[in-house]
Order: structure tokens, then C-alpha cells, then sequence
């Protein structure tokens, strides 16, 4: 089992964000501890800000007023933003904020949009602290301030993604700029950044500490070059999306950047991880009398995913791995929520107790692995769909020996778990248990899988995808053909490249991390009349096996609002209620706490 150093956080608060973000300021838990500046403690809360969503776990003490703190944390906002309105799946639950996030009807005074945004700001705010108080006369202080650094630029680069304009500071307290710098702004609140402002400070930001950061890791859990060059690989792809006013524009120079640094990152240590594992087990009837035996296969692809990812070799496919384990690292919004949402009682043993059975897939998901024609009969376990899908990718359920429920294909806007197939990726299994009955974790609820937050699966597809933007479908069947190698699926040729499959792909291959909305809206099957035209559909809207909710879809549902606590109280946002739909006016294109 895992082991970590813990560290109480102690820090001094500088100005927080506008709103419900708590101070930064807290009292010692620790009758012995001081509230001076622990280097080390702060160090370490920047990373765990990835993983924990408190002073204490899994709950009791939240980063975040005024939201259940289960969903409160960096990973699980993230990924149900990014998920739940997309084709991938279905949360049946009705969480609070959850049903309007479903089906594109947000708002500035959405729970989860306002716990996305100060998420991300204090996390930014956080590593500004570290940023202010490391002492720079220690060896350590480079290295930990670079990946801290890097750390601040990834939260920025979802707040690039998700939001369009986005509060900027590089202090950790007011005055947070020079007021010459910018006249028209006030200093004592954080200025907002266009789309574009913030891409360039990115790209620069990176640019700069890549110079800083080590060539190799300095533990499983921290950063290093390839993580540096596995982001500007990312930003150049989506560039087109933040550098043009219509979202739209091809950028040729910014693809051949996103190639070049998919290609450093290729270049690297990290490897795409190919070690299949299969174990022979006892047959038993129900006496226990051993009647035969079988085999179960945990293919490569499936242990990146499993309960030891961190020693089983899959960590040297994982460029940043956010920690966790089920006896020191334990909250409800990391990988405990992505484990048990896909579970109930009558599937395989999955390494804990805990079951929610609250997100299936959508039939539009299913049909990218099983034609819909084959879909309806087949009647496969996780551990089996490989075979009929032909393709290790599809770690989906749609029958298992232990139930009479059969899961179907009606899709649609329901609360019921059958009414799709399960999609159960993340488990906390080991690798080395002969069979998923047979494994035992650190604890009985809580799972030991680390999240692997980048792969650097991700670098061969962003190098495919420019290559093929670039005219080169060449280069984009050989990476992606080394991706489905690792697979066991089918083999590609140039002629197969097209954007509906490319976009297809990036499903297939990191379907449920959490990155889904960000891919269609790249290949304009989000929002707005090119999704319409390209015939875009899923449960919220009009699916060809769904509900239907709307025939058109705006353009501002490519982003989200910032809350409209932080419009009113900051008047760095420029808007006012006339101008307030127009995000070229300086706003983000939505009213004041209204989605209309």
C-alpha cells in the first residue's frame, strides 16, 4: 500500500476572491503548530489541491463555502462539467445544480459553475502565496517554486477552457498591479483577461519555467519538462478556440506548435504502457467445490485504471498522477465518485463497498464501439466487451451471471441505471489479484487508484490531429495506429482519417477523463449552428435514441458564466446590464445570474 507525508496546511491569507472562497487564513488544528509560513506544508497543499477538498477528509473543514464539499473538489467539478453535457453519459441523480448542467440551462447562480470558478481561482490564489513566501535561499526553493508555477498555469488553463473571461493575478495581495499598467482597472481587485490575453500569458508562462523544471520527475506524484510540454501541446491545439474572436478560425502555425511539442513530450521517458496481465482462477459451484477453471484478462489499457497504477507500470504512461488512497487520501470528489457512480450490486466485484450506481453511458457512446445493430443482443461483462468490440477500450457492461437486469439502450432523460449500458473504467481492483473477488485494498470503501489526470496517450493524438489539419494523414494514421495497437483494435490507414473520426478517437481513447466537451467543441459539435450542421446529439438534445431539449444550440454554451457575486462585486468586469451578453463588450457573454 501507498504511504504520504502529511503536512498541516498553515497559511497567512492575503486578499481572497470576491464571493464564497474562504480565507486562506486558518486556525491551527495542531495545538503545536504555529501560523507562520511552513514552505514544505504549502508545497504540498498545492499539489493536494488536485486531489482533497479541505483541511480535513473526506469532509468537515471545505475549502469552498457555501457548496457540499463532495463536490467541491478540483477533479470532480472538472470532470462533470466537461462530461455531463456531452454524449458520453448520463448522471441519473439530481444533485443540486446537476439537471441544468445536463442539459445546457446554466447560469451564473449555478452551485456547480460557482464551485468550478473559485475552485480554480483559489488554487491559483494558493500557489500565488507559495509564489510570495518561499525562501529563495534554500536549494529546494527553485525547483518547488517551477512546479508550482506549472501547477498555477494548468488551473489557468481550465479557466481558459471553461470560462472566457478570466480573473487574473500573479500577486498574492493587493495591490495585484501597477496602476499604470492598466488605467482603467482597480488594483485592488484581480483584472480580467480576454480569451487571447490569457493564451499568451500561458504560453509564455510555460515557455519560461520548462527552462526550470527537471528532466525527469522527482516523485511519482510531481511534475517535470513533459508536463510542460504536454500542456503547450494542448493550449496550441485549442488555440483556434481562445485566439479568434469567433472561436473558429484555423491557425496552421498553431497546429504545427502543437505538433512540435507533441513531439517533445514523445520524446520523453514516458511510454504508453502495453503489459497485458491474465490470471487462471477456480470455477466453484455453490458448495464451493471447484468445478473447472477460467482465465480473466486486466488488458494494458484497462490497468491504467486499476488500483495499482502507481507501481504496476502504468505510472510511466501517467505525466501527472493525482494521488490517491483509500487510507490517506480520501474524498468524495476524487477517485471514489468515478468508481462508485458506475457500480451496483450485481456487477463484478470492483475493490470497495461503495455503490452509487448514478452515471451510465448514452447510447450514442455505446455505438462508437458496438454497432448499434449488435448493440441490442450483446450480453458482455466489463472484463468481456473487448471481445465483441474489438477494441480494450470498451470497458463497458451490458450483462453480467449475477443479475436477471439486462442493461438496454432507451437512453433519454431518465433516473434509471439500466437504461444504458454501465461504463465502470475506474475500479479499485489490483492487478494481481487472480480475480476482482480476490482483491483487497486498503480499505474496504475507500479506493487506492490514482488518477492519471495527463497520459502521454494524450501526445499522440494531439500530434495525429495536427498532422491531419496540417495535410498529413499519413502521420495521423501512424499515431493513432499505435494507440489501437496497445488496444488490440483494429488497424487504420490514411484514407480512414477524417474529423468525425478523429473526433471519435479522442472518445474511444479517454472516454470519462474528463475532457470530452473540450474535443467537441474543437471539432464544432458543441454548440452553436456548426454543431447543428454537423448533426451533433445527445440526451439533452435530441438524440437519435433520447429525449429532446433543443434543435439549436447558442454559441456562449461553449463556456460557462462567471457567477454573478464576482460581475457584481468586482468592477473590473466591464459590463454593465446592457452590454452584458456580449462578450467582445469585456463580459462572458451571459447575464447577471440568468441563462436566458
Amino acid at each position: 500500500m501507498k504511504n504520504v507525508t502529511k503536512y498541516l496546511l498553515l497559511l497567512v491569507a492575503g486578499v481572497a476572491m470576491t464571493a464564497c472562497v474562504q480565507d486562506l487564513n486558518q486556525t491551527p488544528i495542531d495545538k503545536n503548530s504555529t501560523t507562520s509560513f511552513n514552505q514544505d506544508a504549502c508545497f504540498t497543499k498545492c499539489y493536494q489541491t488536485l486531489a482533497l477538498t479541505g483541511q480535513e477528509g473526506p469532509a468537515g473543514d471545505g475549502d469552498i463555502d457555501d457548496l457540499d464539499e463532495g463536490t467541491s473538489a478540483f477533479y470532480r467539478l472538472m470532470w462533470e462539467l466537461n462530461e455531463f453535457p456531452t454524449d458520453e453519459g448520463w448522471w441519473i441523480w439530481n444533485d443540486v445544480g446537476l439537471a441544468d448542467i445536463r442539459v445546457m440551462n446554466w447560469n451564473g447562480e449555478n452551485d456547480l459553475v460557482k464551485g468550478l470558478y473559485y475552485r480554480f481561482n483559489i488554487d491559483v490564489k494558493l500557489c500565488n502565496h507559495f509564489l510570495a513566501n518561499a525562501d529563495d535561499n534554500l536549494d529546494k526553493t527553485a525547483a518547488q517554486k517551477a512546479e508550482v508555477r506549472f501547477l498555477r498555469a494548468l488551473n489557468y488553463s481550465y479557466l481558459l477552457d471553461m470560462f472566457y473571461a478570466i480573473p487574473f493575478t500573479e500577486e498574492d495581495a493587493a495591490p495585484f498591479f501597477k496602476q499604470e499598467e492598466f488605467p482603467n482597472d482597480n488594483p485592488a481587485y484581480p483584472r480580467y483577461m480576454t480569451r487571447p490575453e490569457m493564451f499568451d500569458w500561458l504560453v509564455a508562462e510555460l515557455t519560461d519555467v520548462i527552462e526550470y523544471l527537471p528532466d525527469n520527475r522527482l516523485s511519482t506524484y510531481r511534475v517535470d519538462k513533459t508536463a510542460a510540454n504536454l500542456l503547450l501541446a494542448r493550449l496550441y491545439l485549442n488555440a483556434p478556440i481562445y485566439t479568434s474572436t469567433d472561436g473558429k478560425t484555423p491557425g496552421e502555425a498553431q497546429w504545427a506548435k502543437a505538433k512540435e511539442y507533441a513531439e517533445a513530450a514523445l520524446n520523453s521517458n514516458y511510454k504508453l504502457y502495453s503489459e497485458h496481465t491474465t490470471h487462471q482462477f477456480d470455477v466453484k459451484d455453490s458448495t464451493g467445490a471447484v468445478i473447472g477453471q477460467d482465465n480473466i484478462m486486466y488488458t494494458a489499457y484497462q490497468k491504467l485504471f486499476m488500483a495499482d497504477n502507481d507501481i504496476n507500470g502504468a505510472q510511466n504512461e501517467a505525466v501527472l498522477m493525482i494521488y490517491q488512497d483509500g487510507k490517506y487520501c480520501r474524498a468524495y470528489g476524487g477517485i471514489q465518485f468515478l468508481v462508485a457512480a458506475t457500480r451496483d450490486a450485481n456487477m463484478f466485484p470492483w475493490g470497495t463497498s461503495a455503490q452509487w450506481k448514478c452515471f451510465r453511458s448514452s447510447p450514442e457512446f455505446v455505438y462508437k464501439f458496438v454497432p448499434q445493430t449488435k448493440a441490442a443482443s450483446t450480453e458482455k461483462d466489463e472484463y468481456h466487451m473487448r471481445e465483441v468490440a474489438n477494441d480494450d477500450r470498451a470497458i463497458l457492461c451490458s450483462w453480467t451471471s449475477y443479475t436477471t437486469n439486462k442493461w438496454k439502450l432507451t437512453g433519454g432523460q431518465s433516473a434509471e441505471f439500466y437504461d444504458s449500458w454501465s461504463c465502470p473504467k475506474f475500479s479499485s481492483v489490483y492487478s494481481t489479484a487472480k480475480h476482482p473477488s480476490e482483491s483487497v485494498g486498503s480499505d474496504s470503501e475507500w479506493p487506492d487508484t490514482d488518477i492519471p489526470l495527463m497520459r502521454i496517450a494524450e501526445a499522440y493524438l494531439i500530434k495525429a490531429e495536427a498532422a491531419f489539419r496540417l495535410g498529413d494523414p499519413g502521420t495521423a494514421a501512424t499515431m493513432i495506429n499505435e494507440l489501437r495497437t496497445r488496444a488490440q483494435a483494429k488497424q487504420v490507414t490514411s484514407g480512414d482519417i477524417t474529423e468525425e473520426f478523429l473526433c471519435d478517437e479522442w472518445c474511444r481513447e479517454f472516454w470519462g477523463e474528463g475532457r470530452r466537451r473540450t474535443d467537441l467543441i474543437r471539432f464544432n459539435r458543441f454548440a452553436g449552428a456548426a454543431a447543428d450542421a454537423n448533426s451533433y446529439a445527445w440526451e439533452g438534445r435530441a438524440g437519435a435514441n433520447s429525449g429532446s431539449f433543443k434543435s439549436g444550440v447558442e454559441d456562449k454554451w461553449n463556456w460557462f458564466p462567471v457567477p454573478s457575486s464576482d460581475k457584481l462585486s468586482n468592477p473590473n468586469f466591464k459590463i454593465d446590464i446592457e452590454t452584458a451578453q456580449n462578450p467582445l463588450d469585456g463580459g462572458d457573454g451571459y447575464g447577471y445570474g440568468s441563462a436566458e
